[in-house]
Parts: structure tokens; sequence; C-alpha cells
């Protein structure tokens, strides 16, 4: 009888002992192998530094982030939109279309109230249809838009981090503003023509990037502006915004390549 009893504990033991092993084990391996499989967050976000190759950047320039999650997995408070705010499921989150041009088998949105006007093959203006009295460099009241042979500083080759890069003249040009003095003598720019830029690097134009330049100018007036530059190497396009226009950031971010 003894005997009996004993062979009958041991497999319900070790059947006990089985029991909680798997238990203790189970969820740090899934735990584990949750966080294994998840990729890390400097892989997710590494991107090309090549100008004009594919970037994951939104045109704006901003990068969205996950909502961070409680430990049940249910959203945190932080992460919901306050019920005050929100806007009614009927409402679009969707910014009015602006037409769009194409020049240099490139298309782009036209700011409302704004024309593309070309200057022969290489060169055009994206600029408001009303320009009196605008700031106005090179003859372009908006963003230049060049292909080709695009010209640089003094007229040589244009480069990316080029001193003077915007500068595309051997003479002094006048100033954006009030070009022209009250005895009629040339205001013109004084400073700027062939400095080396302030700020360089990799900005977005469409789903691409472009080498981004920007440098500081100055009239013997006393006016300043900061002419700045999105390169295109492979598809030979320069964007030039020369006095800074808040259209400027959604008409590159509206940037359609062919193909």
């Amino acid at each position: 009888m003894k005997k009996r009893l004993r062979r009958g504990v041991v497999p319900v033991l070790l059947g006990a002992a089985s029991l909680l092993l798997v238990a203790g084990c189970g969820p740090e391996d899934e735990a584990d192998t949750g966080a294994a499989g998840r990729p890390s967050s400097a892989a997710a976000g590494d991107a090309s530094t090549t100008p004009e190759a594919t970037s994951p950047v939104s045109p704006s320039g901003s990068s969205s982030r996950p909502g961070s999650s409680s430990p049940s997995g249910a959203p945190s408070s932080s992460a919901r939109p306050s019920p005050s705010v929100s806007a009614p499921a009927s409402a679009s989150p969707t910014r009015p279309a602006w037409p769009r041009v194409t020049f240099a088998r490139l298309s782009f949105e036209t700011p409302p109230g704004w024309t593309l006007t070309r200057s022969g093959e290489h060169g055009a203006c994206l600029e408001p249809v009303s320009r009196a009295g605008l700031p106005k460099v090179f003859g372009c009241a908006g963003i230049a838009v060049l292909t080709g042979s695009i010209p640089g500083n003094e007229l040589s080759p244009y480069e990316a981090r080029q001193p003077g890069g915007w500068y595309a003249a051997t003479d002094v040009q006048p100033c954006p503003v009030g070009g022209l003095r009250a005895d009629g003598s040339l205001n013109g720019i004084t400073g700027g023509s062939s400095s080396p830029p302030v700020e360089s690097g990799l900005r977005p134009v469409g789903d691409r990037k472009a080498a981004y330049d920007r440098w500081t100018a100055t009239c013997a007036s006393g006016y300043r502006f900061s002419p700045q530059a999105w390169y295109l190497p492979v598809s030979r396009v320069l964007f030039l915004d020369y006095t800074g226009h808040p259209e400027t950031g959604r008409v590159l971010g509206s940037v359609r390549f062919p193909g």
C-alpha cells in the first residue's frame, strides 16, 4: 500500500513542478521575443545623406513619432485628443489643393494669385501676379527655378556650398527694396555677393533631398536679406528664394518628379 502511494505521488509532484516552470518562464520569453522583434529607433530613423536620395522626411520637414501606450496596451491619456478640440467626423483634414504647373520636367503647386513666368528654356520665376512694390532680385519677386547649365557666383557654374552661389552677376545689382535712392543713385547690394553660406545641409524637396544653402546679404541702405537655395544635382534643377516667402515650403513639398 505504501509503495503504491509513493508511486502515485511522484508523477503528481513532477507535474506540479513542470507547471511552475512553465508559469515562471513563459511571460519572460514572450517579453524577450517581443523586444527582439522590434526594430531599434536608430535603424528605423536611418536616412540617406546624399542629395536627391529618396527622403523619408515629410515635405514640411517634420517627422512623426508614435504615441506612447500604457502597459495594458491602451493609449495613454497624453496621446488621446481632447474632446473639446476634436474635429467632427465629417470635417476633412486635407487642405485645399493649389493648381499645378510643370517646368524642367518637374510639376509643383502654384500658390493662389501666383503665376509661373518663363524666361527662356532654362529659367522661370514663380511669383505673385500683383508684384508691384514687392522685393525683387534679378527680376524675380518670388521663387526662381533654374535648370540646365545653372549659373552660380559671378556666372560660374553653380555648386552646393558655393560662396555667393546665389549671386549670378558680375556687376553691382540693385537692392531688392528701394533699388534707387531719391537722388536717382543706385542703392546696390554691397555685402554677401561672394560670402560663404551661413547654413548648409540637406532639405526635402518632394520625396527627395536637395543640397540646401543660405547666405546673408546687405544693401548700401542697410537692408538685409537671406537668399536660400535648394539644389537637385541629379535633376539639375535649382530653386532660389532670395527674400523669403511663406509659400516656399509648400511649393517645395509639392514637387513631383518624372517617372
